[in-house]
């Protein structure tokens, strides 16, 4: 193996450590979700220095009640909830930008999409929506993806592997 192969082995090995521990990181952020039904965590790293940079998880605006009530209201819940990826991107401010994100629960969706575009992140590693499903979830997570693709914003896809932590 040549000098260069071998360094690309080792920063492939080392991108690769680190995605497995973030991921690992935003599947424990996702757990602080009141949500019964979603639960999404998402970590902003800065890749170059290997920091975090914020963290956020699904849930109502501050100050508005988390009732059990709204919580069960699918419709009233998805007219109010904020998304982790949201969450994590208002925390992390203009240092969002050539970061990564990583996002555990759910695909990313449309809406979070463009934000994350808009913030200039260079990377997103979440789950691949599937396609030709009945998920809204999926539907949007596609187009997600193309947004990325079109955007320039490199695109991991989770692997079971990764997964390491039990909760």
């Amino acid at each position: 193996m040549t000098d260069f192969a071998s360094d690309t082995a080792a920063k492939q090995a080392r991108i690769l450590k680190w995605d497995i521990r973030y991921i690992n990181l935003a599947k424990y952020v996702s757990t602080w979700s009141k949500d019964p039904r979603a639960k999404v965590g998402a970590v902003i790293s800065n890749a170059a220095q290997q920091r975090i940079i914020s963290m956020g998880f699904n849930g109502l605006p501050r100050k508005v009640m988390d009732t059990a009530e709204r919580l069960e209201n699918k419709e009233q819940k998805l007219a109010m909830v904020v998304h982790a990826e949201q969450n994590a991107l208002i925390r992390a401010g203009r240092d969002a930008e050539g970061g990564n994100v990583y996002v555990f629960g759910k695909p990313v969706c449309n809406v979070c999409a463009a934000l994350l575009i808009q913030a200039r992140v260079d990377r997103v590693i979440a789950a691949e929506p599937k396609s030709g499903g009945d998920s809204d979830w999926d539907r949007l997570g596609l187009i997600a993806l193309e947004m990325f693709q079109e955007a320039g914003v490199r695109f991991t896809s989770i692997q079971d592997s990764w997964i390491h932590i039990q909760i």
